[in-house]
């Protein structure tokens, strides 16, 4: 019998999940079949007890799901529990498991595809406080940078991140939060968009780049479209630039590594990063 996923949320149609994970599930003769589903919150219930029941094998989560998904889960990953929200649920035996896959495809996808390596003189800027950024900052704050500086319009979600995260770390003075248009920006090395400002082209982010080293790193988790206006602006500074295609297939691949127990080969996840960039 065919193994059905799906990836969940509210609004659906905007995910390139299905692309990526049909690929794979063709690249490795798998008899499964992965979907998007648009669920109203009253519909997670009866999926889950599906999943339980061997019906559907796997499930993504997306907007608005990432956080209430764990009051139906029996298990979370470490991921899941640093960054308090889920977005891949499977069975090991018979009880669901809960995973977060954001930090370590974004992490991966740092090393893999961009040979961009952190340290502890790196020094990070997030803009945004929201669930993408609790889940880069989950699997960064195992590399020790120097500073991760969280940016955000509403500082009480800055420092709610912060505190958060400080369960999870020995040195508090890892972190620090500002708001939007101050503090420097000449000393940060990887400047990373965690909100989705500049999606379709749209509320583009009002920063500027004139004073930022040339050597440093601009990461937009924003794919579409897939030249977007952080992007544009990195160019016009001469700065390497990247958009979230990386992110999302090493995130992907996690994923499928956790429902099929296999691992796409990187040749495999750069094919598909071809075909998310045409």
């Amino acid at each position: 019998m065919k193994s059905k996923l799906f990836v969940i949320g509210k609004p659906i149609k905007h995910s390139r999940s299905p692309t990526i994970h049909n690929f794979w599930i063709e690249k490795y003769s798998l008899n499964a079949s992965y979907n998007k589903l648009e669920v109203d919150e009253t519909d997670i219930k009866g999926l889950m007890q599906q999943v339980r029941d061997g019906k559907i094998q796997g499930l993504n989560i997306t907007i608005p799901y990432k956080k209430i998904i764990k009051d139906f889960v029996d298990e979370v990953e470490e991921s899941a529990l640093r960054s308090d929200a889920i977005n891949t649920v499977y069975m090991v035996k018979d009880r669901i498991i809960g995973a977060n896959t954001d930090g370590i495809g974004f992490i991966s996808s740092l090393k893999k595809d961009i040979s961009f390596n952190i340290n502890s003189n790196t020094n990070v800027m997030c803009i945004g406080a929201g669930g993408a950024a609790y889940g880069i900052v989950s699997s960064l704050i195992d590399l020790n940078p120097n500073i991760i500086r969280i940016v955000n319009r509403t500082k009480s979600s800055g420092i709610k991140l912060i505190k958060h995260f400080e369960k999870f770390i020995q040195s508090k003075k890892i972190f620090e939060t500002t708001s939007p248009g101050s503090g420097s920006i000449n000393d940060v090395d990887l400047l990373v968009n965690c909100t989705s400002c500049g999606m379709d082209g749209k509320n583009p982010l009002a920063i500027d780049l004139t004073s930022m080293n040339k050597k440093s790193l601009v990461y937009d988790i924003v794919y579409e479209p897939s030249l977007t206006p952080l992007m544009k602006l990195a160019v016009d500074n001469k700065l390497q630039n990247t958009n979230g295609f990386y992110m999302l297939a090493r995130q992907a691949a996690e994923s499928f590594y956790r429902w099929f127990g296999i691992m796409p080969e990187d040749s495999h996840i750069n094919e598909i990063i071809k075909i998310l960039k045409r």
